[in-house]
């Protein structure tokens, strides 16, 4: 492994990040990094074993069957039965994002967790990998992708109107699966040429409300995961696939900057910069989230005491969130409540929580569409002027007595700078596997998933306990 970067120059790129994820082995990383990545497996896999009885899932994996894609030995956490490792990581990735619970990636702008952890987990069953190689794996995939968006200039990407999760989550799949498949640098390089010609993801899906976030981005962990196994097999990609004159740079960003991949490559480790969700919605309304909640616990007024609130977010975040506003204040599905902030404050301030069980009936909800209609989203100055190093927010109440309330919060909580306490991890994990694995069989899932790499116990045995067991399938 490369331990420090050269300086730079784009033709270096592709290969220098190769030699990098390719090289990787777990006694170079630093302890704090794999306690990370353990706390980042532990919270995708919730994501994925929580998200297997959605309508999507269960739509997507209908469709696989039908394409005659569910056959193998593959197992994907928190589903009966087997797949090919190219449906278990379609399947996984597209799981992990469903929810809107999967960690961020804040400079970056992704959510590399989904995309990376299940390519790793397919690569894992392929080979019969144990934990420590798959935690390398995820490293190598968590660092590259990151690096890989540094790279494009990644608020540009963005407002091509690209989905930088699935994007750039081809990449860090094809990384992680490769690092753990054992391929070469130069095999590495051949992956990422194939990537190129899939990578894809669109934000188009925000008219909508689209099923096609999810799945894109599981498209692209079990499209990284395919790349790597032909690159194992001598199948060639294209050269210099990130900063070639047609490459992933060059074609994906108005205003690449490809050096910016290598800036302390090997001594900057990007997987602490990753931060946990503690709401299943956009990260751009977190902080908001998070400023009511505080306003809330001071105590002195209810829902019906609010005459308007205003809410202030980075100019990207109410691009995302808040606009258009009328369509914002009418959410019609459930992706549109994740992508809501109107929505998504109205149910904080109603019912002091916010819960993916809520988004269903919060549809039909006319008190919160009432609410909604006096939320008004607006560009805040300071908390643009911070975007995207941090995702801050204010919020501004103004009641019906003429008391006016506010808070700003730069921080939102689960940002490694405010990480959320083990507590809450577990009362995330478990609310979240419960249902599918009960409670015993989810708390004991979640402390199985923190001894990770303790021991080099084989990964099959981590999927195992995240098998529902028949009675509980039945319930379900």
């Amino acid at each position: 492994m490369t331990t420090s970067a050269p300086t730079g120059t784009a033709a270096a790129v592709t290969a220098a990040l190769a030699e990098f994820a390719a090289g990787l082995s777990w006694e170079q990383i630093p302890e704090p990094v794999r306690e990370r990545a353990v706390l980042l497996v532990t919270d995708t896999l919730a994501s994925i074993v929580g998200a297997q009885t959605l309508d999507s899932t269960l739509t997507l994996a209908a469709g696989l069957e039908a394409a005659g894609l569910l056959g193998g030995t593959a197992r994907v956490p928190g589903r009966a039965g087997s797949c090919s490792p190219y449906a278990a990581a379609l399947l996984s990735g597209a799981a992990a994002h469903s929810l809107d619970f999967d960690d961020t990636h804040a400079p970056a702008q992704l959510h590399p967790g989904a995309p990376v952890i299940a390519a790793a987990l397919a690569a894992a069953q392929s080979v019969d990998a144990d934990e420590r190689q798959l935690i390398t794996g995820v490293i190598a995939g968590y660092e590259t992708m990151t690096r890989i968006s540094y790279g494009l200039d990644p608020d540009a990407h963005a407002r091509r109107g690209f989905h930088l999760t699935a994007t750039t989550g081809v990449f860090g799949a094809a990384a992680a699966a490769g690092a753990i498949l054992g391929l070469t640098p130069a095999q590495l390089e051949h992956a990422w040429g194939t990537c190129l010609s899939l990578a894809a993801g669109s934000g188009q899906f925000l008219v909508n409300g689209a099923w096609t976030k999810r799945f894109h981005v599981g498209a692209a962990a079990a499209s990284g995961y395919l790349a790597a196994e032909l690159a194992a097999k001598g199948f060639t990609g294209a050269a210099a696939a990130l900063e070639g004159r047609d490459g992933f740079y060059n074609l994906y960003s108005p205003s690449p900057r490809p050096a910016d991949a290598l800036q302390g490559l090997g001594e900057v480790w990007e997987t602490l910069a990753v931060g946990l969700k503690p709401y299943p919605c956009c990260r751009a309304i977190h902080a908001p989230l998070d400023a009511v909640f505080e306003l809330l616990d001071r105590g002195g007024f209810t829902a019906g005491d609010i005459e308007h609130v205003l809410v202030g977010m980075p100019e990207r975040c109410v691009a995302i969130t808040g606009q258009p506003q009328e369509r914002k204040r009418d959410p019609r599905n459930v992706v549109d409540c994740q992508f809501s902030v109107h929505l998504c404050l109205a149910l904080a301030l109603t019912r002091g929580r916010i819960t993916f069980a809520d988004y269903p009936d919060a549809l039909e909800d006319a008190g919160l569409r009432e609410l909604m209609g006096r939320i008004d989203a607006v560009v805040d100055a300071e908390a643009d002027a911070e975007y995207p190093q941090v995702f801050p927010g204010r919020i501004r109440i103004t009641l019906r007595d003429g008391r006016v309330l506010s808070h700003y919060v730069r921080v939102p909580l689960g940002e490694p700078e405010n990480m959320l306490p083990t507590s809450r991890l577990r009362e995330k994990f478990t609310g979240l596997a419960a249902g599918i694995l009960g409670g015993a069989g989810a708390g004991a899932l979640f402390d199985h998933v923190g001894e990770l790499g303790r021991q080099p116990r084989p990964v099959t045995a981590l999927l195992e306990r995240s098998i529902p067991e028949p009675i509980l399938l039945e319930q379900n």
